[in-house]
């Protein structure tokens, strides 16, 4: 087996009841503000969904997913032999990475901050970090954690990571016969993250090389079903979006400077990233520690008072 080089910090958190027991709070008292997902299972997420998996579980999706490749290519606007699937967005990041990348060979990552498993994908294949002459460049857009806009690199091939699309609307599919693949997950917006459904946008050639290199089955067939229901219903985001500006706007008459955001977090400035964190974490409010500041989730209005009643004391 090749040896790992170097060490890499996972990005990933403890589970809610380690939460629980390690603040002296009950489950059900530990509110989730760290994971960027939706605060509630969606409409479309129904058991009638699965009904008819059910009954197929025991076999394999023989002959893949073509009916969600189809039902992706008409929500994004591409034709089915531009999707890639995976098992999430992660999935797909590791997949690009190793398939652009082999030891000895550089990876840009544009942004600083910027999303954690973009450099654990560099790690895992093997390569480094740099931008001198890299084999591939990785952006995210809408940025996490700071929410930002910003342009797209010049270089290619590259990767956008659009987990936040849905609250953004700005996309880079037009580009994808241009040397750009786009990533996109049903976590987020769809309310879908424990289903782990992820899939990229290519162009054709490139899409079928990395179907080459993709496993047959990615998904479960639970999953492809749930993701189906959800794009025969896709999400109404102007909530979130309504609630995320009176968040900012509440946050600012506390003293706080959240920057703009595009997605469905914000990014506050802290001076003590980590005591803030545990501080919230006692009283059963988990946020996400990042560099110089603190990542919230938007949530409901209810849970969102009760983090900013939190703060303000």
């Amino acid at each position: 087996m090749r040896p790992l080089t170097g060490t890499i910090e996972s990005y990933d958190a403890p589970s809610t009841e380690e939460i629980a027991r390690r603040v002296g709070l009950p489950v059900e008292e530990i509110v989730r503000f760290d994971g960027n997902t939706s605060p509630q299972a969606l409409p479309s997420t129904r058991a009638e969904a699965l009904t008819e998996e059910l009954g197929r579980i025991h076999t394999y999706p023989h002959g893949g997913y073509p009916q969600l490749e189809r039902a992706i290519a008409d929500y994004a606007g591409v034709a089915p032999e531009n999707v890639v699937l995976g098992a999430g967005a992660d999935d797909l990041i590791l997949l690009l990475t190793r398939s652009f990348a082999v030891p000895g060979d550089r990876v840009a990552i544009a942004n600083d901050p910027t999303y954690p498993m973009f450099a654990i994908s560099v790690w895992v294949a093997g390569a480094a970090i740099g931008d001198d002459d890299p084999v591939l460049t990785i952006c995210c857009r809408p940025n996490n954690p700071t929410g930002e806009l910003g342009e797209l690199p010049p270089a290619r091939p590259l990767v956008v990571d659009e987990a936040y699309f849905e609250y953004s609307g700005s996309t880079a599919v037009d580009l994808i016969e241009d040397g750009v693949v786009v990533i996109r997950t049903f976590s987020k917006a769809f309310g879908l993250a424990g289903a782990r459904i992820g899939y990229a946008l290519a162009g054709r050639e490139v899409a079928a090389e990395l179907n080459k290199r993709q496993h047959p089955a990615p998904l479960s067939t639970l999953s492809a079903a749930l993701a189906l229901a959800g794009l025969a219903a896709p999400p109404d985001v102007a909530p979130i979006l309504e609630e995320r500006e009176r968040v900012a706007g509440r946050l600012r008459e506390l003293g706080f400077e959240p920057l703009p955001s595009h997605a469905n977090f914000l990014y506050v400035p802290v001076d003590e990233p980590q005591d803030t964190h545990d501080r919230l974490l006692a009283q059963g409010l988990a946020v996400r520690p990042v560099r110089d500041g603190i990542r919230i989730t938007i949530r409901t209005q209810q849970d969102d008072e009760r983090l900013l009643h939190a703060l303000q004391s």
